[in-house]
């Protein structure tokens, strides 16, 4: 974790003001997350920060590649992220706070933040829901497989039917299908 130092923003001796920060992230950065979906990418991160009297408004751009699993061979895919995420930052001493996806309160003793697990997130967020191979590109030996244990299912499946355990009002409809 020691190498996540970089992403500590000291923000107690900040001026008012405009400040950027730059940074490339790869396989060291999220295997120090466990729970990242992404364990391998090349990316960078450009943050703004903006900061005032109360809060800090941070922009997030993020390019690059990753890594990901293919969710019909496991093979490695790899996918270009390119996405703008804005986080704000305030200040404040109440206790009782709502939660807020955007908004991060940042007790007023405090005098850093760390923006590692927002990059992560943010990354994560970014990559799609369904990940698979183009056309082809898929392991052939584990989609023979699947596909091979997947027919023997479905077969298996339309053999154990039987006429009798179908719901009689499903017949009946399928009957008004026939006639027309």
């Amino acid at each position: 974790m020691k190498h996540l130092t970089e992403y500590i923003i000291p923000f107690s001796g900040m001026k008012i003001g405009k400040y950027e920060y730059d940074y490339k992230i790869g396989k060291e950065f999220f295997d120090a997350f466990e729970y990242s979906e992404i364990k391998d990418g090349d990316l960078s991160v450009s943050v703004s920060i903006e900061k005032s009297e109360t809060m800090m408004l941070m922009l997030f751009d993020i390019k690059g590649t990753v890594f990901l699993e293919c969710d019909l061979c496991l093979g490695n895919v790899k996918h270009a992220i390119e996405n703008n995420f804005r986080q704000i930052f305030k200040f404040t001493d109440e206790e009782d706070l709502q939660l807020d996806d955007e908004i991060t309160f940042v007790n007023s003793s405090m005098f850093e933040v760390n923006i590692a697990p927002n990059i992560v997130e943010f990354i994560n967020l970014s990559k799609p829901n369904k990940v698979q191979h183009n056309k082809n590109e898929c392991n052939e030996d584990i989609t023979s497989v699947l596909n091979e244990y997947l027919l023997v299912e479905k077969e298996e499946v339309e053999n154990n039917l039987d006429e009798d355990e179908i719901d009689p009002r499903w017949n009946a409809l399928k009957k008004l299908k026939n006639n027309k």
